[in-house]
C-alpha cells in the first residue's frame, strides 16, 4: 500500500463510455488551417501559371511550325518528288544518288538553316498495292502504307534518317487527311532522340496516292521551361511558407498564450494538482479583456478547491495511517501463527522418531542385535540433529529481524571443518555424501557457527529432495583470498517459477509439496553468507538436480577489529592534517 503525499493525487473514477478522442491546441488547428489553405491557394496559382506559360510555347511553338512548314512547301518541286518516286534508286547505304533526291535534301537543308528547330522530310501515302517500294511492305496490300522518299536526318546523323522508298504503316485514312489538308499532332511526344511537335501537308493528291510533306520541330526547350518552373515555383513555395508560417505562429501565440494558460491550469485541477500560480497576477496586462477576468475567476475557485482538497487529503491520511496500522497487525498475527505451526509441525516429526527409537530400544534393546540398536541410535541423533537445526535457524533468523546477528570469526581448518558435517550428516542420510577437498589443510579465519548453518542448510536440503539411491557432492577449493563451497545433488531441482523468490522467508518450491520443509534453510543460508561478506548462487533445472555455489572471503574481521582499525584509520587521517596545517 502506498503511502499517500501531500502532492499525491485523488483518486479519479474511470470514464464510462467511449474515449475522448485526442485534442489538439487552438494554435496547431490554426497553423493546419493555414497551412492548407495556403497550399491550395499556390497550387492554384502555380497550375495556372504552369498551364498558361505551356499553351503559349507551345502556341508559339506550333505557329512556328506551321509557318515553316508551309514556306518549306512552296520551294519542293512536287513534278521532279513524283518522278524520283516512280523512277530513283536507292544506293547501298539505303538512301539514293540521285540529282533529283539531293535537290531536295538541299532544300530541306536551306530551310533548316533558317529555322534550325525543324527537320523536313517527304513521303507517299496511299493502298499498298498501288504503292512503289524497295523491299517488303509493312503492311498487307489492302492498308495503307507510308513510303518515305527524303529526309533531313541524313545530313546530320544517317542513322535517324528514314530509308528512300522505304515501307511503313499508316495509321491515318485518306479522305481524313484530305478534309484536314494540314496534319498536326496535339501533343509532344518523346523518343530516343528527344521530344518533339509534328506536323504534315498535302504537297499533290493523285486520287490514289497523296505526296506529303512532313516536319519535326524539336520541343525539349518546352519540357525545360515547365522544368524551371517547377522548381523555381517550388523554392518559391518553400521560402514564402516559411516566411508566413513563422508570422502566423508568432501571431498565433500571441493570442492563445492566455488561453493556453487557462486550459493548462484547468489540467492541472483535473489531475488533483492544484498548486498553480494565480493567472490573474502570473499575466497582468495594461488593458484587461474579457480573458483577464475568467483568469480572476479561475483564481476564485482554484482558492476553494485547494481548501477543500486539503482537508480531504487530512482526513484520507488519517485513514490510510489506521488502515496501515491494521494491515500491520494482521500480518504480525499470520506471521506468528505461520511460525507456531510451523514449528510444532516440524518439532512434532523428529520427537517422534525420538520417542519411538527409545521406546523399541527400551523394550526390545536386550533382545535386539547390535546392527538394530545401532540403527535405531542413529535415527534418534538423526532426529536430534534435525531438532537443534531448526531451532538454530530460527534463532538466526531471530537474529536476524532484531539485527543483532554479528560474524565472530575463528581461525580453523575448513578442510577438516567440512568433513566433520560431512560425517555427521551422512549417519542420517541413505544417499552417498562425497567430500571432494584439497588434501593439505586450508586454514581460514571464518564464523563456525554460521559456517555451519550454511553447509547444514545445503547439505540437508540436498539429502531431503534427492532420491535415496543418488549421490551429494560437497566440493571444496580456494585460493589466496576467497574459498569456494559447491553442493551439488541430482534431486528434484527447482521450478523456473520458483527461483526468483527462493531465498525468500518461508518460501518452499511448487514441487516439494509432499515432502516436510520450514521455508527457513536458504532465506538463513542467504543471511549467513552476506554476513561473511560473500555470495550465493545457484544453476537447477526441474528433474535433473541442483548445484548451490557459495563464495567466502578466507579471512573476515569480527565487528570490534572493524572498529578498531575505522578508528585507526580516522586518527591516521587526523595526524596527515594536523601535519599540513603546522606545514
Amino acid at each position: 500500500m502506498q503511502h499517500p503525499t501531500a502532492n499525491s493525487q485523488p483518486d479519479t473514477p474511470p470514464r464510462q463510455g467511449r474515449r475522448s478522442p485526442r485534442s489538439l491546441s487552438l494554435r496547431v488547428k490554426l497553423l493546419v488551417v493555414f497551412s492548407l489553405l495556403f497550399s491550395l491557394v499556390f497550387a492554384g496559382a502555380f497550375y495556372w501559371f504552369y498551364t498558361f506559360t505551356t499553351e503559349k510555347t507551345l502556341m508559339k511553338l506550333r505557329s512556328d511550325m506551321r509557318a515553316t512548314l508551309q514556306g518549306a512547301a512552296k520551294g519542293v518541286d512536287i513534278e521532279e518528288l513524283w518522278a524520283l518516286y516512280r523512277t530513283g534508286e536507292r544506293n547501298a547505304a539505303g538512301f539514293a544518288d540521285d540529282p533529283r533526291y539531293q535537290r531536295q535534301l538541299n532544300w530541306f537543308a536551306t530551310v533548316h538553316q533558317i529555322e534550325p528547330r525543324v527537320w523536313l522530310y517527304s513521303y507517299v501515302v496511299g493502298p499498298a498495292k498501288y504503292n512503289r517500294r524497295i523491299g517488303p511492305s509493312a503492311v498487307p496490300d489492302t492498308a495503307l502504307e507510308t513510303i518515305y522518299l527524303v529526309d533531313l536526318w541524313l545530313i546530320r546523323e544517317p542513322i535517324k534518317a528514314a530509308g528512300f522508298l522505304e515501307s511503313a504503316p499508316a495509321n491515318v485514312d485518306l479522305d481524313w487527311i484530305r478534309e484536314k489538308r494540314l496534319i498536326e499532332v496535339s501533343n509532344i511526344y518523346s523518343d530516343k532522340w528527344g521530344s518533339w511537335l509534328s506536323s504534315s501537308l498535302i504537297l499533290d493528291d493523285t486520287g490514289k496516292q497523296l505526296l506529303m510533306l512532313g516536319l519535326d520541330i524539336e520541343a525539349d526547350y518546352v519540357l525545360q521551361i515547365q522544368q524551371a518552373i517547377r522548381q523555381r515555383v517550388g523554392l518559391a513555395f518553400v521560402l514564402t511558407y516559411g516566411i508566413f508560417f513563422t508570422l502566423i505562429y508568432w501571431l498565433s501565440g500571441v493570442m492563445t498564450h492566455r488561453l493556453r494558460d487557462l486550459t493548462n491550469a484547468a489540467e492541472e485541477i483535473r489531475l488533483g494538482n492544484y498548486q498553480i500560480p494565480p493567472l490573474a497576477t502570473a499575466n497582468r496586462d495594461i488593458f484587461p479583456d474579457e480573458m483577464h477576468t475568467l483568469a480572476q475567476a479561475f483564481d476564485s475557485m482554484v482558492a476553494g478547491i485547494r481548501s477543500r482538497e486539503a482537508l480531504i487529503r487530512q482526513g484520507k491520511q488519517t485513514e490510510y495511517e489506521i488502515r496501515l496500522a491494521l494491515q500491520k497487525e494482521r500480518d504480525l498475527n499470520e506471521l506468528k501463527s505461520r511460525f507456531v505451526s510451523m514449528v510444532s509441525h516440524e518439532l512434532r516429526t523428529p520427537m517422534t522418531v525420538i520417542r519411538t527409537s527409545l521406546e523399541l530400544l527400551q523394550r526390545y534393546g536386550h533382545l535386539a542385535p547390535t546392527e538394530k540398536r545401532e540403527k535405531y541410535f542413529g535415527l534418534a541423533q538423526s532426529a536430534v540433529m534435525t531438532m537443534n537445526q531448526l531451532i538454530e535457524d530460527v534463532l538466526t533468523i531471530g537474529k536476524v529481524e532484531a539485527g543483532k546477528l554479528e560474524v565472530n570469526p575463528v581461525e580453523l581448518d575448513l578442510v577438516k571443518f567440512c568433513r566433520g558435517i560431512v560425517q555427521e550428516l551422512q549417519m542420517g542420510a541413505s544417499q552417498s555424501i562425497e567430500f571432494d577437498a584439497p588434501q593439505a589443510p586450508l586454514m581460514v579465519s571464518l564464523d563456525p557457527q554460521l559456517l555451519r548453518s550454511i553447509l547444514t542448510n545445503l547439505l540437508s536440503n540436498a539429502i531431503k529432495y534427492s532420491p535415496n539411491t543418488t549421490s551429494i557432492t560437497l566440493r571444496l577449493t580456494g585460493d589466496e583470498t576467497d574459498v569456494t563451497l559447491t553442493v551439488q545433488d541430482q534431486g528434484i531441482g527447482i521450478p523456473r517459477e520458483d527461483q526468483t523468490r527462493l531465498f525468500q522467508l518461508f518460501h518452499r518450491a511448487s514441487n516439494t509439496t509432499n515432502i516436510r520443509g520450514t521455508g527457513l534453510g536458504l532465506a538463513v543460508v542467504k543471511q549467513c553468507v552476506a554476513q561473511h561478506h560473500g555470495q550465493v548462487t545457484f544453476q537447477s533445472q526441474e528433474g535433473h538436480g541442483t548445484t548451490f555455489t557459495v563464495r567466502l572471503p578466507r579471512y573476515v574481521r569480527s565487528p570490534l577489529e572493524e572498529e578498531i582499525m575505522g578508528e585507526g584509520r580516522r586518527e591516521k587521517g587526523e595526524g596527515r592534517t594536523g601535519n599540513r596545517e603546522q606545514r
